[in-house]
Formats: structure tokens, C-alpha cells, sequence
């Protein structure tokens, strides 16, 4: 169904389909056929894409904080930037989710040393890192996420402010 939209053409009618490109109009034909080979490795990358992407859907709290900035300096959404920094963090054996980034930007130094849950839910990190004059005012959050029940949610936010805080523990 074609659509007008500000004197514009968009949608299918028949065999021709109308689009616009950086705000140029055009219309081209409906291809014949599509090369859709379904090789074995064509269906391990939609695999992965797939997995990536319902992740994405699942830590979209996450990413919508931690990639922002990130986004917007190329143009994208936070979904698409944690699709395209993140595609090579599925193989085989599922999800690597230790190489996952949620997010980029200034804070450095920071790390997870260690972070397990107990038999009540209490969630207790510890942070290894540095503080310096730049770096001080960073803030981060903290974000767990539960592959099993596929959802994840904020635990806490943190500001240096001089110090980086060697523990934490939390109640899911």
C-alpha cells in the first residue's frame, strides 16, 4: 500500500516500491528472486545476529544509559551500536557474556574483580580501579542481568568522587 507523506511516496503497489534515501525520493521494481542460499554458515551468523539482538532487547535498560553517548556521535540507536560492537561475543557454545560491553565511554580503570550471588539474592561485586583528578566525577551503574531468566535490572549507581567504592553488596 502506497502511502503519501508530505507530497512523498512510500510503500508497494504492484511490482514497484517507493522509498526515499537522505531525503530523496525514488521507486524501484520488485526483484524477480532473491539469493537466499541458506549455507551452514549463513545460518550460524543469523544465529548469532538473533541471539545478539534478543539480548539486546533484554539489557535495552542497560545500553540505554551506558551506550547513549556513543549513539549519538554515530548516528544510531543504543540497540544498533550493541549489536555492532557486540557481534563477535556469540559462537558454539551460546553467548560469551564476559566480552559483553553495555557500555562506552571515559570511565577507565574500573573493573569487576570478583561478583556472586548467594543462596537470599544478595549480590556482593568487588571493584578494583583508580581515581584521578579527570576521572573523578564519573559516575556508573551497576547492572546485573540473569541469562536464565533472560532479564537484568540496575542494582545501583555510583559516583568516584574520590574513591571507587572495593565493595558492595545488594539485594536483588
Amino acid at each position: 500500500m502506497v502511502k503519501y507523506r508530505k507530497g512523498v511516496k512510500s510503500g508497494k503497489q504492484g511490482d514497484v516500491i517507493y522509498s526515499s534515501w537522505h531525503g530523496i525520493p525514488y521507486e524501484r521494481k520488485m526483484p524477480e528472486s532473491v539469493a537466499n542460499p541458506r549455507t551452514e554458515a549463513q545460518q550460524a551468523h543469523r544465529n548469532a545476529f538473533a541471539e545478539i539482538s534478543r539480548l539486546s532487547s533484554a539489557m535495552k535498560v542497560a545500553h540505554t544509559v551506558g551506550l547513549h553517548n556513543k549513539a549519538m556521535r554515530e548516528k544510531l540507536n543504543t540497540h544498533s551500536v550493541f549489536k555492532k560492537i557486540n557481534k563477535d561475543c556469540y559462537d558454539a557454545d551460546g553467548i560469551n557474556y564476559p566480552r559483553i560491553r553495555i557500555s562506552w565511554g571515559s570511565v577507565s580503570g574500573i573493573s569487576i574483580t570478583s561478583a556472586e550471588v548467594d543462596q537470599d539474592g544478595i549480590v556482593r561485586v568487588a571493584f578494583a580501579g583508580y581515581c584521578t583528578t579527570e576521572n573523578k566525577n564519573d559516575e556508573f551503574y551497576l547492572f546485573v542481568f540473569c541469562p536464565d531468566q533472560h532479564e537484568g535490572r540496575f542494582i545501583a549507581q555510583f559516583l568516584r568522587s574520590g574513591r571507587v567504592m572495593p565493595c558492595i553488596s545488594m539485594h536483588l
